[in-house]
């Protein structure tokens, strides 16, 4: 997600491979907006912008700031209020077989999200 200025799902990364993720998220122009962060287990990647169901499985994740390890929950994910931000986050994507972050609100300013995905060695 580069410069988004609407509410929707980024790419979608399988990230079956992997255990970690670190998320750089950045935000530019005064931004208003709400972001969370989602996974699933599931064999194909579900519709992360419809509702959750049976069918439609995947819930948000937890993410850890890396400036100070507090964590930030799935289901309330992240709020500006017309301010920018600079953040490092890590993510469990341990089994997980996808991650994406949603937009789920913005009435100003740009959303950029960046996602390295490693596994310790």
């Amino acid at each position: 997600m580069d410069g988004k200025t609407t509410t929707g799902v980024g790419n979608v990364i399988y990230c079956e491979d992997f255990t970690h993720a670190i998320v750089s998220f950045n935000t530019s122009g005064s931004a208003n907006c709400s972001v969370k962060f989602a996974g699933s287990i599931a064999s194909a990647a579900p519709n992360f912008s419809a509702a959750q169901s049976p069918s439609n499985s995947f819930d948000y994740v937890q993410l850890k700031d890396l400036e100070d390890a507090s964590s930030v929950d799935g289901d309330t994910g992240l709020t500006l209020a017309g301010t920018d931000d600079q953040r490092l986050f890590e993510v469990n994507v341990n089994a997980l077989t996808y991650f994406t972050a949603n937009i789920t609100a913005i009435s100003a300013g740009a959303v950029t999200i960046k996602v390295k995905l490693y596994t310790n060695k």
